[in-house]
Protein backbone atom coordinates (compact mmCIF):
# COMPACT_ATOMS: atom_id res chain seq x y z
CA UNK A 1 0.00 0.00 0.00
CA UNK A 2 1.17 3.53 -0.79
CA UNK A 3 0.32 6.81 0.86
CA UNK A 4 -2.63 8.61 -0.72
CA UNK A 5 -1.51 11.41 -3.02
CA UNK A 6 -3.14 14.79 -3.69
CA UNK A 7 -1.90 16.80 -6.66
CA UNK A 8 -3.10 20.41 -6.50
CA UNK A 9 -3.11 23.39 -8.86
CA UNK A 10 -1.77 21.49 -11.87
CA UNK A 11 -2.76 22.01 -15.48
CA UNK A 12 -4.68 18.80 -16.14
CA UNK A 13 -4.58 17.66 -19.77
CA UNK A 14 -6.48 14.56 -20.87
CA UNK A 15 -6.54 14.24 -24.70
CA UNK A 16 -8.96 11.29 -24.62
CA UNK A 17 -11.64 13.36 -22.87
CA UNK A 18 -10.63 16.71 -24.34
CA UNK A 19 -9.87 18.19 -20.90
CA UNK A 20 -7.46 21.08 -20.35
CA UNK A 21 -7.92 23.00 -17.12
CA UNK A 22 -6.32 23.80 -13.77
CA UNK A 23 -7.48 21.46 -11.03
CA UNK A 24 -6.67 18.73 -8.53
CA UNK A 25 -6.27 14.95 -8.63
CA UNK A 26 -6.59 12.60 -5.68
CA UNK A 27 -4.97 9.16 -5.85
CA UNK A 28 -5.90 6.62 -3.20
CA UNK A 29 -3.65 4.24 -1.29
CA UNK A 30 -4.43 1.58 -3.91
CA UNK A 31 -2.66 3.68 -6.53
CA UNK A 32 -5.86 4.40 -8.46
CA UNK A 33 -7.26 7.83 -9.27
CA UNK A 34 -10.19 8.43 -6.93
CA UNK A 35 -11.18 11.95 -7.96
CA UNK A 36 -10.39 14.62 -10.54
CA UNK A 37 -11.82 18.08 -9.98
CA UNK A 38 -11.60 21.62 -11.31
CA UNK A 39 -11.95 22.84 -7.73
CA UNK A 40 -9.95 22.16 -4.58
CA UNK A 41 -10.21 18.61 -3.24
CA UNK A 42 -10.46 18.35 0.54
CA UNK A 43 -9.00 15.24 2.15
CA UNK A 44 -8.84 14.01 5.73
CA UNK A 45 -5.75 12.61 7.41
CA UNK A 46 -2.13 13.66 7.85
CA UNK A 47 -0.84 10.67 5.88
CA UNK A 48 -1.80 12.22 2.54
CA UNK A 49 1.19 13.25 0.42
CA UNK A 50 0.47 16.64 -1.18
CA UNK A 51 2.16 18.00 -4.30
CA UNK A 52 1.65 21.60 -5.41
CA UNK A 53 1.82 21.32 -9.20
CA UNK A 54 1.36 25.01 -9.96
CA UNK A 55 2.97 25.80 -13.30
CA UNK A 56 3.21 22.09 -14.14
CA UNK A 57 1.30 19.82 -16.52
CA UNK A 58 -0.44 16.72 -15.17
CA UNK A 59 -1.35 14.29 -17.95
CA UNK A 60 -1.42 10.60 -18.90
CA UNK A 61 2.00 9.02 -19.40
CA UNK A 62 3.65 9.45 -22.78
CA UNK A 63 4.30 6.57 -25.19
CA UNK A 64 7.60 6.21 -27.07
CA UNK A 65 6.99 4.09 -30.16
CA UNK A 66 10.68 3.73 -31.03
CA UNK A 67 13.40 3.27 -28.44
CA UNK A 68 16.48 1.10 -27.88
CA UNK A 69 16.99 -0.91 -24.71
CA UNK A 70 19.84 -2.94 -26.27
CA UNK A 71 19.37 -5.90 -23.96
CA UNK A 72 20.39 -8.67 -24.53
CA UNK A 73 23.88 -8.34 -25.97
CA UNK A 74 24.68 -4.64 -25.75
CA UNK A 75 24.21 -3.90 -22.07
CA UNK A 76 27.20 -1.56 -22.12
CA UNK A 77 25.00 0.80 -24.16
CA UNK A 78 21.67 0.44 -22.34
CA UNK A 79 19.68 -2.04 -20.26
CA UNK A 80 16.01 -2.57 -19.51
CA UNK A 81 16.59 -1.15 -16.03
CA UNK A 82 18.43 2.02 -17.08
CA UNK A 83 16.29 2.64 -20.16
CA UNK A 84 12.96 2.36 -18.38
CA UNK A 85 14.21 4.53 -15.52
CA UNK A 86 15.27 7.26 -17.95
CA UNK A 87 11.93 6.99 -19.74
CA UNK A 88 9.98 7.30 -16.50
CA UNK A 89 11.97 10.39 -15.54
CA UNK A 90 10.88 11.94 -18.82
CA UNK A 91 7.20 11.17 -18.31
CA UNK A 92 6.99 8.04 -20.47
CA UNK A 93 5.03 5.13 -19.02
CA UNK A 94 5.03 2.89 -22.11
CA UNK A 95 7.91 2.31 -24.52
CA UNK A 96 8.26 0.12 -27.59
CA UNK A 97 11.80 -1.23 -27.96
CA UNK A 98 13.50 -2.19 -31.20
CA UNK A 99 14.85 -5.72 -31.85
CA UNK A 100 18.43 -4.77 -32.79
CA UNK A 101 19.89 -6.80 -29.95
CA UNK A 102 22.23 -9.79 -29.83
CA UNK A 103 20.64 -12.19 -30.40
CA UNK A 104 17.97 -10.28 -32.36
CA UNK A 105 14.36 -10.62 -31.23
CA UNK A 106 13.37 -12.96 -34.06
CA UNK A 107 11.95 -16.01 -32.26
CA UNK A 108 9.43 -16.87 -29.59
CA UNK A 109 12.24 -17.73 -27.17
CA UNK A 110 14.01 -14.38 -27.52
CA UNK A 111 10.86 -12.27 -27.27
CA UNK A 112 9.61 -14.17 -24.22
CA UNK A 113 13.04 -13.78 -22.61
CA UNK A 114 12.90 -10.01 -23.19
CA UNK A 115 9.38 -9.81 -21.76
CA UNK A 116 10.44 -11.65 -18.61
CA UNK A 117 13.40 -9.31 -18.18
CA UNK A 118 11.14 -6.29 -18.68
CA UNK A 119 8.64 -7.55 -16.12
CA UNK A 120 11.43 -8.15 -13.60
CA UNK A 121 13.76 -5.18 -14.17
CA UNK A 122 11.66 -2.53 -15.91
CA UNK A 123 9.68 0.07 -13.97
CA UNK A 124 7.28 0.97 -16.81
CA UNK A 125 5.42 -0.95 -19.50
CA UNK A 126 7.67 -2.34 -22.25
CA UNK A 127 6.18 -3.57 -25.54
CA UNK A 128 8.85 -5.05 -27.82
CA UNK A 129 9.09 -4.99 -31.59
CA UNK A 130 10.12 -8.29 -33.17
CA UNK A 131 12.22 -8.86 -36.29
CA UNK A 132 10.73 -9.00 -39.77
CA UNK A 133 13.43 -11.41 -40.91
CA UNK A 134 15.68 -14.01 -39.32
CA UNK A 135 18.66 -12.29 -37.74
CA UNK A 136 17.59 -8.96 -39.29
CA UNK A 137 19.22 -10.14 -42.51
CA UNK A 138 16.26 -9.32 -44.78
CA UNK A 139 16.40 -12.69 -46.52
CA UNK A 140 14.00 -15.05 -44.77
CA UNK A 141 10.80 -14.28 -42.85
CA UNK A 142 11.13 -14.63 -39.08
CA UNK A 143 9.32 -17.54 -37.50
CA UNK A 144 7.28 -15.11 -35.38
CA UNK A 145 5.68 -13.45 -38.40
CA UNK A 146 5.28 -16.74 -40.21
CA UNK A 147 3.35 -18.17 -37.25
CA UNK A 148 0.99 -15.19 -37.08
CA UNK A 149 2.43 -13.90 -33.79
CA UNK A 150 0.81 -10.61 -32.73
CA UNK A 151 1.71 -10.08 -29.05
CA UNK A 152 4.15 -7.28 -29.85
CA UNK A 153 4.18 -3.63 -30.94
CA UNK A 154 4.92 -4.68 -34.50
CA UNK A 155 7.75 -6.02 -36.65
CA UNK A 156 10.91 -4.25 -37.75
CA UNK A 157 14.48 -4.99 -38.83
CA UNK A 158 15.39 -1.66 -37.24
CA UNK A 159 18.61 -0.26 -38.65
CA UNK A 160 18.58 -2.79 -41.48
CA UNK A 161 16.39 -2.67 -44.61
CA UNK A 162 14.30 -5.61 -45.77
CA UNK A 163 16.08 -5.96 -49.10
CA UNK A 164 14.08 -8.87 -50.47
CA UNK A 165 10.82 -7.40 -51.76
CA UNK A 166 9.13 -10.81 -51.61
CA UNK A 167 9.97 -11.07 -47.90
CA UNK A 168 8.50 -7.61 -47.23
CA UNK A 169 5.37 -8.48 -49.19
CA UNK A 170 4.87 -11.68 -47.22
CA UNK A 171 5.49 -9.81 -43.96
CA UNK A 172 2.87 -7.18 -44.79
CA UNK A 173 0.33 -9.87 -45.67
CA UNK A 174 0.98 -11.80 -42.44
CA UNK A 175 0.96 -8.67 -40.27
CA UNK A 176 -2.26 -7.45 -41.86
CA UNK A 177 -3.95 -10.62 -40.65
CA UNK A 178 -2.34 -10.23 -37.20
CA UNK A 179 -3.30 -6.54 -36.95
CA UNK A 180 0.21 -5.19 -36.29
CA UNK A 181 2.41 -2.82 -38.33
CA UNK A 182 5.67 -3.36 -40.17
CA UNK A 183 8.17 -0.60 -39.41
CA UNK A 184 10.70 -0.45 -42.23
CA UNK A 185 14.22 1.01 -42.31
CA UNK A 186 14.24 2.54 -45.79
CA UNK A 187 17.80 2.65 -47.05
CA UNK A 188 19.57 1.27 -50.11
CA UNK A 189 22.94 0.52 -48.60
CA UNK A 190 24.71 0.38 -51.98
CA UNK A 191 23.72 4.00 -52.58
CA UNK A 192 24.35 5.14 -49.02
CA UNK A 193 27.82 3.64 -49.13
CA UNK A 194 30.08 5.06 -46.45
CA UNK A 195 28.26 8.39 -46.33
CA UNK A 196 27.88 10.05 -42.95
CA UNK A 197 25.43 12.94 -43.58
CA UNK A 198 22.87 13.96 -46.20
CA UNK A 199 24.43 14.76 -49.56
CA UNK A 200 24.26 18.44 -50.44
CA UNK A 201 25.82 21.85 -49.87
CA UNK A 202 26.70 21.15 -46.24
CA UNK A 203 28.40 17.81 -46.94
CA UNK A 204 30.40 19.47 -49.74
CA UNK A 205 31.33 22.42 -47.53
CA UNK A 206 32.48 20.16 -44.71
CA UNK A 207 34.24 17.73 -47.00
CA UNK A 208 32.18 14.82 -45.69
CA UNK A 209 30.92 11.87 -47.69
CA UNK A 210 27.22 12.43 -48.41
CA UNK A 211 24.30 10.03 -48.59
CA UNK A 212 22.10 10.76 -51.64
CA UNK A 213 18.38 11.24 -51.05
CA UNK A 214 17.70 8.43 -53.53
CA UNK A 215 19.13 5.96 -51.01
CA UNK A 216 15.97 6.49 -48.98
CA UNK A 217 13.48 7.69 -51.58
CA UNK A 218 13.82 4.69 -53.89
CA UNK A 219 13.15 2.20 -51.11
CA UNK A 220 10.26 4.29 -49.76
CA UNK A 221 8.69 4.18 -53.23
CA UNK A 222 9.15 0.40 -53.42
CA UNK A 223 7.65 -0.14 -49.97
CA UNK A 224 4.66 2.11 -50.65
CA UNK A 225 3.95 0.14 -53.81
CA UNK A 226 4.05 -3.18 -51.96
CA UNK A 227 1.90 -1.80 -49.14
CA UNK A 228 -0.64 -0.52 -51.66
CA UNK A 229 -0.88 -3.90 -53.36
CA UNK A 230 -1.22 -5.88 -50.12
CA UNK A 231 -3.24 -3.36 -48.11
CA UNK A 232 -0.60 -3.85 -45.43
CA UNK A 233 0.12 -1.53 -42.52
CA UNK A 234 3.59 -0.04 -42.99
CA UNK A 235 5.29 2.64 -40.95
Amino acid sequence: MNEPLLIRNGRIIDPERGNDYTGSIFIGADGLIAEISRSEITVDGSSVNIIDAKGMIVCPGFIDFHCHLRQPGYEYKETVATGTLAAARGGFTTICCMPNTNPPIDSRNTIEMLKKTSDKEGIIRVIPFACVSEGRQGKRLSSLIDSGYSDCAGFSDDGSPVYDAAVLRKALEKCLDAGVPVSEHCEILDLAGDGVINEGKISAKLGLKGIPAAAEEDMVARDIGIARETGGWIH
